[in-house]
């Protein structure tokens, strides 16, 4: 696309494009877009401004040009877009995602609470409910923020959409802000798009990058996310071989450790209580690992948001409770047999975390749990054990 170039994109897509007219999949386009607003392409790397509609058609004289490839995104900044978050497809892709046993439901243009109880019900009339991801990338989610926080199970900044839907310079600041709501909750939250863009082309990041990589783990973030990077780069493997030395590096400095001031809500529950006494007391003992058992993940979560120093072993028997945890910063899932009684746990996780070589034989472990373990109980139990010793 050529600066000036008309251009047309329609709001069907039952042809090919070619030469100026482009289909699109949004049945709605031609109806929410008025003259002279913006349509931005690609990330907002191309930018087109409508002139007229005609129809399905919405004619655009370009502003920006470059080119353009398909499955492209579309972004209407200031247009009040009619569509509602869920559509048929994606609802059509719910039930068959939930079919497959997907372990997270990651929902897009996120805009109010609302938004996530609609999704969350839709899931209970299929019988099975999925921690949600809200991807803040529309400037209503970040409006409605805490609120959309306090309603989900996680967050990921799409910084994409979020840096084309708003002004460029705002987004360090909301990215921060969000990750650290999300944390005070001890609930996850994700950075994504554009962490290491040089590496679809090239072997090694640029130092901007570096810096983008650490900066996330600074503000608190349990997971950072690789897109173009790994799907058409050049260098995919070693792209999150990058990725992951530069987490881990960032995770070693001081800057790293410090937690927010946490959520009334959560302060004032077992869970917490629980994962600070066991903080504290690994390092008091100089302790090798946190050790905590879960049916639903909530345990490891809240004992990760404390940043200790040792590791975080996060116990389940269940492989969808394992597969889960993969999120949750500093933890290693393990794979145990349900217990029936503390002597089963200890014995459980003595011979899971030896014959990974996790941990050896004399080395000090926090052990924490619910009891009974059959009840839906909060964490509610502490146990300092030597590994090595017996379940005494």
């Amino acid at each position: 696309m050529e600066v000036s170039q008309e251009v047309v994109l329609s709001s069907r897509n039952d042809f090919i494009g070619e030469g100026r007219r482009y289909p699109t999949t949004y049945e709605r386009l031609a109806r929410d877009v008025r003259a002279g607003e913006s349509i931005l392409l690609a990330d907002g790397r191309l930018s087109l401004e409508v002139e007229m509609i005609d129809g399905d058609d919405v004619f655009t004289k370009v502003i920006v040009g470059g080119r353009i490839s398909s499955n492209k995104g579309i972004n209407l900044p200031g247009t009040e877009i009619s569509a509602p978050s869920m559509t048929e497809k994606d609802l059509e892709d719910l039930e068959f995602g939930l079919a497959l046993g997907v372990d997270y439901v990651a929902l897009s243009f996120v805009r109010t609470p609302h938004d996530i109880r609609a999704l969350r019900e839709r899931m209970e009339q299929h019988g099975r409910v999925v921690p949600i991801i809200a991807k803040i990338e529309k400037p209503q989610a970040v409006e409605y923020l805490r609120a959309i926080v306090n309603e989900t199970d996680g967050i990921m900044v799409a910084r994409g959409d979020l840096g084309v839907e708003i002004p460029p310079e705002k987004v360090p600041g909301i990215q921060r802000r969000a990750i650290l709501l999300a944390r005070s909750q001890a609930k996850i939250s994700v950075v994504a798009t554009q962490m290491l863009m040089s590496m679809t082309e090239h072997a090694r990041p640029t130092h901007a990058e570096v810096s983008d990589v650490a900066n996330a783990v600074f503000d608190g973030a349990d997971a950072v996310m690789l897109s173009d990077e790994t799907a058409v780069g050049k260098y995919p493997v070693r792209a999150v071989e990058t990725m992951a030395a530069l987490a881990l590096a960032a995770e070693a400095a001081p800057e790293a450790s410090q937690h927010p001031e946490f959520h009334e809500d959560l302060r004032h529950s077992f869970a917490w209580a629980v994962a600070r006494a066991a903080v504290v007391t690994a390092q008091e003992t100089r302790a090798q690992a946190i050790v905590s058992y879960t049916n639903q993940g909530y345990g490891p979560r809240v004992v990760g948001t404390w940043r200790p120093p040792c590791a975080i072993l996060g116990c389940a028997c269940t492989d969808e409770g394992v597969r889960r945890m993969a999120l949750y910063w500093g933890v290693q899932p393990l794979r145990i047999p349900a217990p029936d009684s503390i002597e089963a746990l200890v014995s459980s996780v003595e011979h899971a975390s030896v014959d990974r070589h996790i941990l050896e034989r004399g080395d000090t472990v926090v052990i924490t749990s619910k009891m009974p373990f059959t009840e839906e109980e909060m964490t509610n139990m502490l146990k300092l054990h030597c590994i090595g010793s017996g379940a005494r």
